[in-house]
């Protein structure tokens, strides 16, 4: 039997979701540009923006999330004259579309640069959030050559382990058909991230839509070895929610601090699992600054 690939639950779920992921876009900046990029393991969309001759973005969102979550950042990172892509990573709930099983970290890397060669980008700067991060971490590990910097904010499971509550919780919310159940369980794990109350309802509204509509069969983060963080070569920025119920922040931070060579970390006092957007566009923005005026890029 063939391994399983990512799906809506019917075409029924597949418009709702879908009419849900348009809406959330609309918070992004304009002239926004698609694109859809074909892998051996699927065709991959991306939305652009802005453009310049410095090394382009790369953004890769969390699980059960699309590229509408970097509507606040997106603007702040084009600033300084460079291209902004966000991807809409298959096995996801949104427009690309699953083609073969994505089965291992390998898998995920093979996806990524086909994807990466396809939009004919030589070096990018990795940005992630949660299974997003794990994912450009993990691509600074096996693909250094792609990759000139990489920042992460609150990726799971790579430096810390999951605490038993978000566990219990991630699965009670995927369990539950109560959408006041969902809707504190979201809001509980997010906090306050400072986008309006609009963009962030039509979020939430993303978010229950694809929970519910959508069965993801991708592979689970894992915990990252200590030979394998050493191994990350390139500029790298870990940020981590002070108030999250996600991991331990500071054993993560610690650990990061340890292990991988060119770092900078900091732990954002009260923010939770959502980017809280003032301080991750401002330490971002400066962190590309840094990288790009060191010369070692």
């Amino acid at each position: 039997m063939a391994a399983p690939i990512s799906s809506f639950v019917d075409a029924a779920a597949r418009m709702r979701v879908l009419a849900a992921y348009d809406r959330a876009m609309t918070y992004w900046p304009e002239p926004r540009e698609e694109l859809d990029v074909p892998t051996r393991f699927g065709r991959t969309r991306v939305h652009t923006h802005g453009g310049g001759e410095r090394i382009p973005v790369v953004l890769l969102h969390g699980q059960s999330a699309t590229p509408a979550e970097w509507a606040p950042h997106v603007a702040a990172l084009a600033r300084a004259g460079r291209r902004v892509l966000a991807l809409d990573r298959v096995g996801e709930p949104g427009y690309s579309l699953q083609s073969l099983p994505i089965g291992s970290a390998d898998d995920t890397a093979a996806w990524l640069e086909a994807t990466l060669d396809g939009l004919g980008l030589e070096r990018v700067h990795l940005i992630g959030h949660s299974y997003g991060g794990w994912v450009a971490l993990q691509h600074a590990v096996r693909v250094p050559k792609r990759v000139a910097s990489v920042a992460v904010y609150e990726p799971p499971r790579a430096l810390a382990p999951l605490k038993p509550g978000f566990l219990l919780g991630a699965v009670a919310g995927a369990l539950s058909r109560s959408e006041s159940f969902q809707r504190r369980w979201f809001t509980g794990l997010i906090g306050e991230t400072g986008v309006g109350p609009e963009e962030a309802e039509a979020g939430m509204l993303l978010s229950l839509e694809a929970i519910n509509a959508f069965r993801i069969r991708l592979p689970q983060p894992q915990r990252m070895s200590d030979d394998e963080l050493g191994a990350i070569s390139v500029p790298a920025l870990l940020l981590f929610g002070g108030a999250n119920r996600v991991m331990d922040s500071r054993r993560a931070e610690d650990r990061a601090r340890r292990l991988i060579r060119d770092v900078r970390t900091e732990v954002v006092a009260g923010a939770r699992h959502g980017i809280p957007v003032h301080i991750f566009n401002q330490r971002v923005a400066d962190f590309l600054q840094e990288v790009e005026g060191s010369g070692t890029v």
